[in-house]
């Protein structure tokens, strides 16, 4: 795990560039760095080191006297590829991934890419075809971000180590804003929130041929494109959940330094727990895993009643850590420098003091439960995806149970999904009208201080209503294009700022294809989400993590912290208003502010993405 930097240019100035952009992102890589150039371009390399920590994994690394390579990542099936391309004839100086990435780039081409399973970001650089080939990995794990400036090319692993050119201008991108302040979402196109700067998206490669001096981007992978609707019965289906997780977790177990996990003490965390603790122990390991968890005082937004259960059936080292009010003001421009882009809520601090805590206890590789969420439907919007794929396909008795079962376990706790059928419904009969109804609801009545809305407003409605006809068409939006994209972002900057390497087994690309092909009823059963997962891991997670419904998410006391210290948010707000005065109305957002904090309505989101923008704009000085 890493950082990369690299520039596409005939600069003699290159070099020096190439060693302030790596300098920048000292965090990524503290165990040294590294450069390469030549008359058309630089590479430059940050290392931390994970496996092989001798100075053969040292980068950008050279093989073949044809290939050299700047990667960030881990690709988990190397030693598997590693003796398949030793077969093939080709040798190997280190015990590391970085020699079989190229070795297979050689042996397979571009295709080597599907034989990966992994996460990363790299720019391998043929000496004979004269080519610079980059690539993403499948879900957007590790960062690649690229800009245009004066006619250089530059990547990097970080839109901060733009910034060191003294040409670069902070400019923000108004549409990716608005998508962010009105819908909540970012990272949902290639577009960033700076003007001019570009990512590869997940399953994205990028190719730059310099005897042209162009370059071209193409997708190489696409989960719509996997899609198999899946023959098995329920318990094969289950079996084989159990068989791929277990495999996903053995894999990201892979390291020369310590390895521990992120536990909240839901069912994605603990199932990573208590599954990594069955492999040491069938390994002999010795060592006793050890996990951080996020806790609160306030019981509403605590789970450590959950995590004491996974921690007693488990004999693991528990660290936990308490984020403070107190701390967040201070803390909060040194997390926005590290984020690059604003933030949605202050969940994104409760997971910087987990990394924080982890970094204090030497532990250097963290798995966390990303993406379990989105492919095993456990959002409280799955329910209403589910009523309406039921619906939509006649199948009204399984609708009745299933709203019935709903009743039964969460009565009037949630919210309504018989809303969201309601709109189904009238989507199929009215269209126009439900169009018009969308609109209102995405946009919200909470949105008028905005003084122009020019995102993609249609796109992104359509986007939100298609995803609601069925627990697949909501799955595939949330992997690619909303939640796992923008959820990898932070959990990639926060773990990064602290030299650690994030690993997310339920973002294993066989975990994946395999459950998105499942059906729907065995996602969500008698209203019990996640229903294959939970029974694939009876007998391996405590029985009071399995039957749990109530879900937390990673969340943080936020509408406590607002209410308890209303004055503080309100300058925040006033500050972020002023920055934003082209943008925002003043006096409606804080007269709104006011209305909310007299009342006992819910604030939701958008108070602290306003003051999240803002301090992003004032750290970086960004323009409008």
């Amino acid at each position: 795990m890493c950082g990369i930097a690299g520039i596409i240019s005939k600069d003699a100035d290159n070099l020096k560039y190439i060693d302030k952009m790596c300098d920048v992102i000292l965090h990524r890589g503290p165990d040294g760095s590294g450069y390469y150039h030549d008359e058309s371009f630089a590479f430059g390399h940050r290392r931390l080191a994970i496996v092989d920590l001798t100075e053969h994994g040292a980068q950008p690394m050279e093989y073949m006297d044809r290939y050299v390579i700047t990667y960030n990542g881990e690709i988990y099936n190397y030693i598997e590829l590693r003796e398949e391309l030793k077969s093939g004839g080709y040798l190997f100086q280190s015990d590391c991934d970085t020699e079989v990435i190229m070795a297979a780039y050689d042996f397979w081409g571009e295709e080597c890419l599907d034989r990966f399973n992994g996460m990363w970001a790299f720019a391998l650089y043929d000496k004979q075809k004269q080519v610079i080939f980059c690539s993403r990995d499948r879900f957007g794990v590790k960062p690649f971000y690229y800009t245009e400036l004066n006619g250089k090319l530059l990547f990097a692993s970080e839109i901060k180590q733009f910034t060191v050119f003294a040409d670069w201008r902070a400019v923000a991108n108004k549409k990716r804003l608005l998508d962010f302040l009105v819908h909540s979402i970012f990272d949902h196109t290639s577009e960033t929130f700076f003007e001019g700067v570009f990512q590869l998206r997940g399953g994205e490669k990028l190719i730059y041929d310099l005897n042209a001096s162009r370059y071209d981007i193409r997708k190489w992978y696409s989960l719509e494109e996997k899609y198999r609707e899946s023959p098995l019965s329920f318990e094969q289906a289950r079996d084989k959940f159990k068989e791929i997780f277990t495999d996903a977790v053995r894999l990201r177990l892979r390291s020369d330094v310590k390895v521990g996990s992120c536990l909240s003490g839901g069912l994605d965390s603990s199932s990573i727990v208590c599954v990594a603790n069955r492999l040491l122990r069938e390994n002999n390991r010795e060592f006793r895993q050890e996990t951080v968890s996020s806790c609160f005082d306030i019981k509403k937004y605590d789970e450590q009643e959950y995590i004491d259960e996974v921690v007693r059936e488990t004999n693991i080292i528990s660290h936990k850590v308490f984020p403070q009010f107190e701390d967040l003001f201070h803390d909060i421009d040194l997390v926005a420098w590290h984020q690059d882009e604003p933030f949605a809520s202050t969940s994104i601090y409760s997971q910087w003091n987990v990394f924080k805590t982890a970094k204090a206890n030497d532990i250097t590789v963290m798995l966390d439960g990303q993406g379990a969420d989105e492919q095993l439907a456990g959002y409280d919007g799955y329910f209403t995806a589910n009523f309406n794929g039921l619906f939509r396909k006649g199948h009204f008795i399984k609708l009745y149970k299933e709203m019935k079962a709903f009743k039964q376990i969460f009565g009037s706790r949630k919210f309504n999904p018989l809303m969201g059928l309601s709109y189904s419904i009238l989507s199929i009969y009215f269209p126009n009208l439900s169009k018009l109804i969308a609109r209102k609801i995405i946009s919200g009545n909470q949105t008028d201080w905005i003084k122009k809305e020019n995102g993609d407003r249609d796109t992104i409605s359509k986007m939100m209503k298609d995803s609601q006809k069925s627990i697949l068409e909501n799955s595939m939006m949330q992997l690619v294009n909303t939640s796992v994209p923008a959820l990898l972002h932070y959990e990639d900057r926060d773990s990064m700022a602290h030299s650690i390497e994030s690993r997310v087994p339920f973002l294993d690309y066989r975990l994946v294809e395999f459950v998105i092909g499942l059906p729907d009823s065995y996602k969500i059963k008698d209203a019990r989400t996640k229903f294959v997962m939970r029974e694939a891991m009876k007998g391996i997670i405590p029985g009071k993590i399995e039957n749990r419904h109530d879900k937390l998410g990673f969340m943080s006391p936020e509408e406590v912290w607002i209410r308890n210290n209303p004055e503080i948010f309100r300058s925040e707000l006033e500050e972020a208003c002023s920055r934003l005065s082209e943008m925002v109305d003043r006096n409606k957002v804080l007269a709104w502010f006011d209305e909310r904090i007299a009342s006992e309505k819910n604030f939701g989101y958008s108070f602290w993405k306003l003051i999240s923008v803002g301090r992003w704009m004032k750290v970086f000085k960004v323009e409008l």
